[in-house]
């Protein structure tokens, strides 16, 4: 009965910030999500809590109508405006489902009271899958652990504070399009890009995703990346390039036919500015080289990502790109643009400044903390992201405990760059317990 009477109170605090704010603007980022949906480009990624007891469904249920009212700026549903998408408030509670052998797959949003998130579970884990239109890795990860640390409190499990997870309704700064707030104008803009290395493989039918995971010793790599003097990004994002020119090098013979090959590397923009944002707040550098100037050595790629990922990732250039993107979504010719066109020129966007400039996609999300009490009862987080028609293949990671989780997502027959990756690995005296959930696509 209390639980009840909790949950009304809560809807009614709800119900009032409702009525102030009853709709959000889509942020800079989730701007081209709408237009560029496709059963092949689904926007989506994931997240998971291994748990050491099976998932008790009826509960996570009942958890996630408690979660839900603490996150409003996520209790929408996607609108068309005249001119732009728009997030409303969406009456309907969600329900969980349970999970499938290729997750990720496109939320359809129709425009009636679907939501832009997904809650699933099998088994001992508990799933969100979060369209990009609402969020990012940060505002994702913060969303699960709320909902997981209220399931287990709801099982009577003895979980301790909830440190710095959630449990009230969030305050109006966590809404915050924090893009618009730090925009800067008249900055000059940053370098255009080139066209860079694809995978070329015939794709799976639309909807399948080969999920490849690597479970590594977090002692082990960590030893082996203190060894070099560089950060675990650095240091993963250097065999990602380094694993993908012997793939263009076994594909391309002649140097001055080869393209270069970029990996874009999210940067949590809450590290640079202070804003406590749970929407969309990333943008991106890219590390890169240009195979037409000859093969570059595992060290010379170090030096290269480690410099890029230093000096790009700072206020000062991050600025660059945030003017530029904030900018074109204030330039009043965009603005009076009906969306019908704008639904046009935004898939062109996302391949010629977007994907087409990168061949892969690297995001780590760092070190998952739980508190004390609550750590006891999950096994182990995942991190998964979706796939694209253009480089076809993502590569995410994170750390929790002892174990450091990477899962390759790809949505071809071909599992070349996921074989020369882990391989790098092992040779290097780092350990890998390699799985996928789909075998039968593996190249005979």
């Amino acid at each position: 009965m209390k639980e009840n009477h909790a949950g009304r109170k809560n809807e009614k605090k709800h119900n009032k910030r409702v009525e102030q704010r009853p709709w959000y603007r889509l942020d800079n980022a989730a701007l081209i999500y709408p237009s560029i949906q496709s059963d092949r480009i689904t926007t989506m990624f994931r997240m998971s809590m291994t748990l050491k007891e099976p998932v008790n469904p009826k509960v996570l249920q009942k958890s996630l109508e408690e979660v839900i009212v603490k996150f409003p700026f996520y209790r929408v549903k996607l609108n068309r405006g005249f001119f732009w998408y728009y997030l409303e408030y969406n009456p309907r509670l969600p329900r969980v489902e349970k999970d499938v052998l290729y997750p990720l797959g496109r939320i359809h949003p129709g425009f009636g009271s679907r939501y832009l998130f997904r809650v699933r579970y099998w088994q001992y884990t508990i799933a969100v899958e979060f369209c990009h239109v609402l969020t990012d890795g940060t505002g994702g990860m913060t969303f699960l652990k709320a909902l997981v640390y209220d399931y287990l409190k709801r099982l009577g499990k003895d979980i301790g504070d909830p440190g710095d997870i959630p449990v009230d309704t969030l305050l109006e700064e966590a809404a915050e399009d924090a893009y618009n707030r730090f925009y800067k104008s008249t900055l000059p803009l940053p370098d255009k890009g080139r066209r860079a290395f694809h995978l070329e493989a015939r794709l799976l039918e639309p909807g399948a995703i080969v999920i490849n995971t690597g479970v590594i010793p977090m002692e082990k790599i960590i030893k082996k990346v203190k060894a070099l003097g560089v950060s675990l990004s650095t240091f993963l994002v250097a065999v990602y390039i380094d694993a993908i020119q012997e793939l263009q090098d076994s594909i391309v013979s002649q140097n001055h036919k080869k393209r270069p090959i970029a990996i874009q590397v999210p940067v949590n923009l809450r590290s640079i500015y202070p804003s406590k944002t749970l929407r969309n707040f990333s943008l991106f550098v890219m590390p890169e080289i240009d195979p037409r100037l000859g093969k570059y050595s595992f060290d010379e790629i170090l030096d290269i990502v480690r410099e890029t990922l230093i000096t790009k990732a700072t206020e000062k250039d991050i600025s660059k790109s945030l003017s530029r993107n904030v900018g074109g979504q204030r330039n009043w010719v965009i603005r009076i643009v009906p969306l019908i066109f704008k639904k046009l020129l935004m898939p062109m966007l996302y391949k010629n400044l977007g994907e087409g400039l990168v061949s892969g996609t690297l995001s780590n999300l760092g070190l998952i903390k739980l508190p004390e009490g609550m750590s006891k009862e999950v096994e182990r987080v995942d991190f998964i992201l979706g796939t694209n028609p253009i480089n076809k293949t993502s590569c995410a990671v994170c750390g929790y405990k002892d174990k450091l989780v990477i899962n390759f997502s790809g949505n071809t027959n071909s599992v070349e760059i996921e074989k020369l990756f882990f391989t790098r690995l092992i040779k290097m005296g780092i350990p890998v317990k390699i799985s996928t959930n789909a075998l039968e696509y593996y190249e005979k």
